[in-house]
């Protein structure tokens, strides 16, 4: 609706350019994932094999068993699933349904697609709060929501990168949540914008969009002069904190063991960050500039030469202190995307001094919130540009627009040429199913046409745990293939009766990823009862006497495999995984969605009480 006064021919030039907008937000997302949808069978390379078989497990653990995905049994002997940040990550998700009841190579097309068409609805809303202008809104979900970085990660699996579609919406509700007197209800939002980032494994967008929402409030706050801003991030820091501690926790207790320390000494050179922007040859196996190391999805991000220059432009041209402050962070996000190119680099200091980016390399991805912020600085820079135009023809802005959307037109198809050759994996004719789960060195069943690491995903639906394996935690690995020497079976009593007694036997009676039941006979005294899968912290036996009371505690650790001790005779051991700290973790949330219920119930009533 027009505003009282407004003329006509304002109303519909708003309208024209609105639509082009929304033709942006819808279209372009379908161009770059356009590729996928052509097929519904086919299975993604590089990556994309393990990520199928961490988002399986939810299926398998939930439907088959009725469990909690706890705990992985098939990857490197086994290890936790629900504290490993890349597992589990449509499981507090509106996308778990599709995982739950669709095929799944359905679902992995629906989750890129979805999130794409978050990632530029968020860049549009996000926009809103800086611009009215629906060209200069259209042009940041160009140059963040559809580059070249978003088809690359997106084709080699990397399913992380996805949860940057959520990096707006952070910055949008941190924004409404400083505006608005804090109201619970824009707290909540921003905090659980946060929160979405652990639960949807956000290993390099959580810290990435940490980083930038607490730079804007620092501006914020100094531009203001208050610290108010600084109060909301601390209040949405702690609420999203609570909001996440079922999933954060159990991480935090995975990172204790498995510590993640990466060197990055990586750089990249003002010529090679120019090609990589520029250049058109952006498909998965091109690489165009001199970069090391690593494949080109870790590099490439295409935003196309006329996009460059709007960015370029609003760098130079825009005016004021919020675009000020928004140029110092663009550019800042810039800079560590050079990575260790001197010893007091900003991304030298940053991996050396901040214990949160220790575990990260590759800096060149700062580059891709980098394109976020300074979108917004060229969305500024335009919107003050028409502003000071639009006297002249009220047309301008559905024109800048139309023009936008054909930038966007060609970005999106440069994103989609790695698209193009990235679901070509066929499942094989014939898998096994229903056999007793057991360890093997490598997997032994193969797509129809090979990719370089051995897939996962297909020796899980054969109930096979795969020692060899790649995505997990790094750790030490207790269980034994068949193959080993020291193999004594997937459960054995160590040691066996004395010579008075049967061989003592272990067998495994029912089993399922989260639990295994084995029924002991004839053990000796002092026996204990080992089975073939590492050991965690979250485990836990219970071992049930022949005749007498049952007795549980923590499982113990035979050479890094599940053991519990065994009275003399027979009796039922039951080792049962629950992530560590979960509970806690769970009560948390609890504690925080109560708290702020009420905090929004009290200010309900204030503000009856006042009217």
């Amino acid at each position: 609706m027009s505003a009282p006064g407004e003329p006509s021919s304002d109303v519909r030039t708003r309208a024209a350019a609105r639509l082009l907008a929304v033709f942006a937000i819808v279209a372009l997302p379908l161009v770059v994932v356009g590729p996928w949808l052509m097929s519904w069978k086919t299975y993604g390379f590089h990556d994309w094999d393990v990520q199928t078989s961490h988002r399986y497990l939810m299926r398998l653990s939930l439907r088959e068993y009725g469990q909690f995905p706890g705990w992985n049994p098939f990857a490197c002997g086994g290890f936790p699933a629900w504290g490993y940040v890349e597992s589990g990550t449509a499981l507090v998700s509106p996308l778990l349904p599709l995982y739950l009841f669709v095929d799944m190579a359905v679902a992995i097309r629906i989750e890129v697609l979805a999130m794409t068409l978050l990632g530029a609805l968020g860049c549009y809303v996000l926009a809103g709060r800086f611009t009215r202008s629906h060209a200069a809104r259209a042009f940041v979900v160009v140059v963040f929501a559809v580059n070249g970085r978003w088809g690359l990660q997106a084709a080699a699996g990397h399913t992380w990168h996805l949860a940057y579609a959520l990096t707006p919406w952070c910055l949008w509700s941190f924004e409404r949540a400083r505006a608005t007197s804090r109201r619970t209800r824009d707290l909540a939002v921003a905090a659980g914008c946060f929160a979405a980032l652990v639960y949807t494994g956000g290993i390099y967008p959580l810290p990435h969009t940490a980083l930038l929402v607490g730079l804007w409030a620092v501006a914020v706050a100094v531009v203001e002069r208050s610290p108010r801003p600084l109060v909301t991030l601390a209040l949405v820091a702690a609420l999203a904190v609570g909001l996440a501690a079922p999933k954060l926790l159990p991480m935090l207790s995975v990172f204790a063991k498995a510590p993640r320390v990466i060197e990055s000494a990586e750089t990249l050179s003002p010529g090679a960050l120019l090609t990589l922007l520029t250049s058109r040859d952006q498909a998965f196996g091109s690489r165009p500039a001199q970069v090391a190391p690593y494949g080109w999805h870790e590099w490439g991000m295409y935003v196309g030469a006329p996009a460059l220059v709007g960015l370029v432009a609003g760098v130079a041209f825009a005016r004021g202190k919020r675009a000020g402050w928004l140029k110092a962070i663009g550019l800042l996000f810039v800079a560590l995307g050079f990575g260790a190119f001197h010893p007091l680099a900003p991304w030298t200091l940053l991996h050396a001094h901040a214990p949160l980016f220790s575990s990260q390399h590759v800096p060149s991805r700062f580059l891709y919130p980098a394109s976020l912020v300074l979108g917004l600085v060229a969305a500024i820079s335009l919107d003050q540009w028409l502003r000071r135009r639009t006297t002249l023809s009220p047309w301008l802005e559905p024109l800048a627009a139309a023009i936008i959307v054909a930038i966007g037109v060609d970005v999106a198809l440069i994103a989609q040429k790695p698209m193009k050759n990235a679901m070509w994996m066929e499942m094989p004719d014939q898998l096994p199913h229903g056999t007793a789960f057991s360890q093997v060195d490598n997997p032994v069943y193969q797509y129809k046409r090979r990719d370089w690491a051995g897939p996962m995903y297909l020796a899980m639906i054969a109930n096979q745990g795969v020692l060899n394996c790649y995505g997990t935690p790094p750790f030490e690995k207790g269980a034994l293939s068949r193959k080993d020497k020291r193999w004594r079976g997937e459960a054995y009593v160590d040691p066996p009766g004395d010579e008075a007694t049967p061989a003592a036997k272990a067998e495994v009676t029912r089993w399922t990823p989260n639990e295994v039941e084995l029924r002991v006979t004839g053990a000796g005294s002092g026996a204990h009862v080992v089975y073939n899968m590492n050991h965690d912290v979250g485990f836990t036996a219970r071992v049930a006497p022949v005749g007498a009371a049952a007795i549980a505690g923590p499982a113990e650790s035979d050479a890094g495999r599940l053991a519990a001790r065994v009275p003399e005779g027979d009796s039922v051991v039951t080792f049962t995984y629950a992530p560590p700290r979960m509970t806690l973790g769970l009560v948390l949330a609890a504690l925080t969605i109560a708290a702020m219920g009420g905090a929004g119930l009290a200010r309900r009533r204030r503000a009856r009480a006042t009217s």
